[in-house]
Formats: structure tokens, C-alpha cells, sequence
């Protein structure tokens, strides 16, 4: 078998636990284990609440983790220090929902693609501007874009320069926290073939989190389903679509919504 890529084991996350006079609340994240292939894409997906968003955030180090591990490359994610961690987040692209939070409006598209660059060491000059124009050629956009600011765009346009951002360091790993929420259905579609591109491109892995359930079974090549900071089920995302084991897959995902899937 392939190695995975990222690995989670008995991840819990729980907030609001610590000091003698707080209560043990329930986990937001409780005891969630999953892996994912190099090259493949890995669908979370749940309603509000579901302990997706916490799952995310607790794999990216950007909340602390009760118990568990965290497996990149076969690396101890949780047990890495600061220092080790800021190398190692190279390895990781991040795309937020809303482009227009994560993109600063005071700064050009050149310079928010030369930002991780910057801080990976890399010197500013004419072989970074190649780079950056590269970036957006990638994503579907023209070098003209470059002196741009994120506020002069569309939605859709902005999301091609916040993955373009992502891939700035050439990342073994996409995570992308409801990347289409945000946008009209149509330009959904755009950015959903964008990514299947990247991946058919370069074999690059995503960690795709949404409650979208259309978007996640045309972009995933395996589901998790979670509710409660829980796994309920997971498996191959055709599988799961058309015979769902758990009553609350099935009322998730619904007969219409799963054959409307499979036929994309």
C-alpha cells in the first residue's frame, strides 16, 4: 500500500478544558482518525458544528491538540518546536473560504505572491516577478494581473490569486477550508476544475473541508463524514454516495443529491 501523505491518529481537540474551575466540556474533535494519498483529494465534510472547521485547525497547529497524532510525510506534526514547525509549514498550502479576508487590499498581487517567498528567504527581483507572474499564469490569470489589488477583483479572481498564493512554495499538501462558499455557482465550477487541473498537473494532495455536498463529491476522491467532532463513516467517495452505511450519511447526503453526484 502507498504511504500516506498525512496521517491522523486518535486526534482530540477540546476547548475550554484548562484550569482547576472549568468544566470538562465535550470534545470539539473526539478521538477523529484519517489518512490521505499522495495525489489524492480527501472530502470532510458535516454541518455546522460537525468539528470539521476544529479538525482543520488542530491539523494546521493553529489550536492545541489534547492527545493524538498528526502525521505529515511520515513527520510528528504535533511534536514539532516552533522553529521546526515554521520550516515545515512549507509543505502546506492554505486556502481560506473568502479571498477577500485573506488577501490584504493594501497590497499589489505581486507582492502578496512574493510574501511566503520573502519569508522563506528568497530575494526580491526580476527572478521573483517571473515567479509570481508563473504563479498566476497557473491559476487561469494574465501577468497584467501583478499590479492589480485584490479589491479590483472579482470573486472568482481573487480566489485564483489566493491559491496561486498557496502553491507559491510548492507544497506537498493543499488544505482548503470552503474555498467555493463564497462564490456564484458558476464560477464554483471554475475554481473546481482550477484545482482538479493542479492535481491532474502536478499530483498535488488536498484536504478539501465543505458542507457542500455537491462540491465535495465532484472534487473528492474520498470522503469523511463527521458530526458531533466525530467520524461517522469514510471510504471511497462513489461508495458513499450510492450505499451510505450510517442513517446520517444518508439524511445528509439524500437518494436525488447522491445520483445528481455520480452522474457529474
Amino acid at each position: 500500500m502507498t504511504k500516506p501523505l498525512l496521517e491522523v491518529r486518535d486526534l482530540v481537540v477540546r476547548y475550554g478544558s484548562n484550569g482547576p474551575f472549568r468544566t470538562q466540556l465535550r470534545p470539539a474533535v473526539s478521538g477523529v482518525s484519517l489518512s490521505l494519498a499522495p495525489g489524492e483529494t480527501l472530502g470532510v465534510v458535516g454541518e455546522s458544528g460537525s468539528g470539521k472547521s476544529s479538525l482543520l485547525r488542530a491539523i494546521l497547529r493553529l489550536v492545541p491538540s489534547e492527545s493524538g497524532a498528526v502525521l505529515l510525510d511520515g513527520q510528528d506534526w504535533l511534536a514539532l518546536s516552533p522553529r521546526e514547525l515554521r520550516h515545515a509549514r512549507q509543505a502546506i498550502g492554505v486556502v481560506a473560504q473568502n479571498p477577500f479576508l485573506s488577501l490584504s487590499p493594501r497590497m499589489t498581487i505581486s507582492e502578496i505572491l512574493a510574501e511566503p517567498l520573502l519569508a522563506r528567504g528568497d530575494r526580491a527581483g526580476a527572478a521573483m516577478q517571473e515567479r509570481s507572474a508563473q504563479l498566476l499564469l497557473r491559476c487561469g490569470l494574465p501577468a497584467d494581473f501583478l499590479p492589480r489589488r485584490a479589491s479590483a477583483l472579482s470573486g472568482g479572481q481573487a480566489q485564483r490569486v489566493a491559491i496561486a498564493r498557496a502553491l507559491a512554495l510548492d507544497p506537498r499538501l493543499l488544505v482548503l477550508d470552503e474555498p467555493t462558499s463564497a462564490l456564484d455557482i458558476s464560477v464554483q465550477a471554475q475554481i473546481l476544475n482550477l484545482l482538479s487541473d493542479l492535481k491532474a498537473e502536478s499530483g498535488l494532495s488536498m484536504l478539501f473541508v465543505t458542507h457542500n455536498l455537491k462540491v465535495v463529491a465532484h472534487i473528492s476522491d474520498h470522503l469523511v463524514v463527521m458530526r458531533n467532532g466525530e467520524v461517522l463513516e469514510q471510504g471511497p467517495t462513489t461508495e458513499l454516495l450510492t450505499a451510505p452505511r450510517h442513517d446520517y450519511t444518508r439524511q445528509l447526503f439524500g437518494f436525488g443529491l447522491r445520483a445528481q453526484a455520480v452522474a457529474v
